[in-house]
């Protein structure tokens, strides 16, 4: 795999690409040639700027887009209605971010949102220093209220909506300390990555290690290096490592023994989890579980910690795990 070179003063980890000669092209960001300035460019027109990425928690932060002058509207109201994430693509709005909608229209009163004015979104405006007397009055008034929620869940983990019988604008705080005074609160948006897959390439040479240049098989038709038989993938370490396949399966069967045991959570819970990591080791990629249902594999496992009474017959049951969100 070939790491991008810095934008500026900010590096690029792999799997992010700034050009079609590094990265994976799933990973996509903008490097501005002329102000050396990283984008993250969003669907239907609108761009924000990187302000730092975290290569190892897979997360990095935006700047909100910038005020259209003597208003309280954001830019990207006018030109995309707001933050609008392709969902085809690896990206998503993460739950750190405390998401302040502003300028909204007062049917939002009645809506789960917490648009009162006790909400925190006042103190943002009268007390973090970032917004003049006049703008702030604009954003938050009797008729025009501002609204608090917490993104992540769906819709919010792919688009904050802003329009006009909405809300026009919106900010958001990073892991958000009500303890600490707003004008210390951290502004920014933070959008995380999943897990890049094995690199892409056009010849054998493009790959390194145990695997071979291969088409993968999907539409896009696009060729990775895919790890030979007997090893896995390691997205971390971006190479093809050994599968020992022997011990995993000696754990297995020990672990199968002890969660004969019906009294214990703990053992059951074990069980699941190692039967995930087994069919997430499995030669063909095919027969591999998607990241979809390897989070819902893990809630379950989860509940099970956490609720006893869950020991018996649910157990055999199939749950998934259903976000709400809203629409704004």
């Amino acid at each position: 795999m070939k790491t991008c070179p810095s934008c500026g003063s900010i590096d690029v980890p792999y799997p992010l690409s700034t050009n079609s000669n590094c990265g994976d092209l799933d990973y996509t960001l903008r490097c501005d040639s002329h102000s050396q300035r990283l984008y993250f460019d969003a669907l239907n027109g609108s761009s924000y700027p990187v302000l730092k990425i975290n290569g190892s928690s897979q997360r990095l932060v935006i700047q909100p887009s910038p005020w259209v002058p003597d208003s309280c509207v954001t830019q990207d109201m006018l030109v995309s209605e707001g933050l609008w994430l392709n969902q085809s693509l690896p990206f998503n709005i993460t739950s750190s971010n405390t998401i302040f909608l502003l300028n909204c229209s007062p049917r939002l009163l009645v809506s789960p949102l917490n648009c009162t004015p006790s909400s925190i979104c006042h103190h943002y405006l009268e007390r973090s220093g970032r917004v003049d007397g006049k703008r702030a009055f604009q954003c938050a008034s009797v008729l025009d209220p501002c609204c608090t929620f917490i993104a992540g869940g769906m819709p919010s983990a792919y688009k904050i909506r802003l329009h006009n019988s909405g809300c026009r604008a919106f900010r958001s705080i990073l892991h958000l300390d009500v303890e600490k005074p707003a004008n210390q609160w951290e502004e920014g948006l933070e959008i995380q990555w999943a897990a890049p897959p094995e690199p892409i390439c056009r010849t054998q040479s493009d790959c390194t290690g145990a695997s071979d240049c291969r088409p993968t098989g999907s539409s896009n038709s696009r060729s990775r290096c895919l790890c030979r038989t007997s090893y896995h993938w390691d997205h971390i370490l971006g190479t093809c490592l050994r599968t020992n396949r022997k011990s995993m399966v000696g754990l297995s069967i020990k672990l199968l023994l002890l969660s004969d045991d019906p009294s214990s959570n703990t053992l059951i819970s074990v069980k699941h989890l190692l039967e995930l990591a087994l069919t997430c080791l499995r030669e063909k990629k095919a027969e591999r579980p998607s990241m979809k249902d390897v989070v819902q594999e893990l809630e379950y496992i989860a509940q099970i910690l956490e609720s006893p009474e869950t020991v018996g017959e649910e157990e055999e049951e199939e749950e998934g795990q259903s976000y709400k969100g809203l629409e704004v």
